[in-house]
């Protein structure tokens, strides 16, 4: 500085900040996505879209895939040393070998706010009547693995229920924050989740938490078509899969 000349640091506007966040949310579901795909998601002008794309793309947070985008493997080695991707890392082994015993539709979800996320699926094609993907957000509530983190995240939680009508997703989906709060004691006393229909029509989920000092830190759940009857056969493998992938976290996620 011995010319006495100042450093100024050219910060990006928040602005842009934002419609760039907002263009990565619409590649959560790691599909390739046209210009004008990316544009109508992100709820932005076509010509603004493009523009942030490029600079996404050069700073290698986006590439390109033929006509279209992708998120780039950068982003995905960035999301993989997120908590989150630290619980998919572990538990993946002990999903795929509950997949395989029990043939149906495995679900890794972690409570983000009111919502679920999708972690991880695995399905077979028989039960694509799951229509749920890897990135996708549903409301808690209406969900087996929702409801399994709403009752373990916060214990005070089955004695402040929300106030007001809930959203449901069918018409099986609890509304009301009385039930509701009746059934989260439930499963914190049994550790046990479950929606019949509550999310869609034909599919039922059994659910277990993934819990580490006292918090749930994802949910683990099997979906089956309705028609199979009881959720009960499901609910030793269920349990066996939680329990090793509670054995296995400790150390990977301090």
């Amino acid at each position: 500085m011995g010319n006495g000349a100042a450093v100024r640091e050219t910060a990006v506007p928040s602005s842009v900040m934002q419609k760039a966040f907002d263009l990565l949310e619409v590649f959560r579901h790691g599909r390739v996505l046209t210009l004008s795909e990316v544009a109508r998601r992100a709820g932005l002008p076509k010509s603004t879209a493009y523009r942030v794309l490029g600079m996404l793309v050069r700073v290698g947070a986006v590439e390109h895939e033929g006509t279209g985008y992708r998120i780039a493997f950068r982003m995905m080695a960035i999301g993989a040393a997120s908590p989150e991707g630290a619980v998919r890392h572990v538990a993946l082994p002990y999903l795929l070998d509950l997949h395989r015993a029990v043939g149906h539709t495995i679900h890794l979800c972690v409570l983000r706010g009111p919502e679920v996320v999708y972690v991880e699926k695995l399905y077979t094609p028989r039960a694509r009547l799951f229509a749920t993907e890897v990135g996708m957000t549903l409301p808690a509530h209406c969900t087996s693995v929702g409801k399994a983190l709403l009752a373990y995240t916060d214990p005070e939680l089955a004695g402040a229920p929300p106030t007001g009508r809930l959203r449901g997703l069918t018409a099986r989906s609890v509304r009301d924050p009385v039930l509701l709060r009746r059934e989260l004691r439930r499963v914190r006393q049994q550790g046990v989740a479950t929606d019949v229909e509550e999310a869609a029509p034909g599919r039922s989920c059994v659910a277990m938490p993934i819990v580490l000092g006292g918090e749930a830190v994802a949910a683990v759940s099997i979906g089956f078509p309705t028609e199979h009857g009881s959720a009960d056969v499901f609910v030793p493998p269920l349990r066996r899969t939680v329990s090793s992938i509670v054995r296995a976290l400790p150390g990977v996620l301090t």
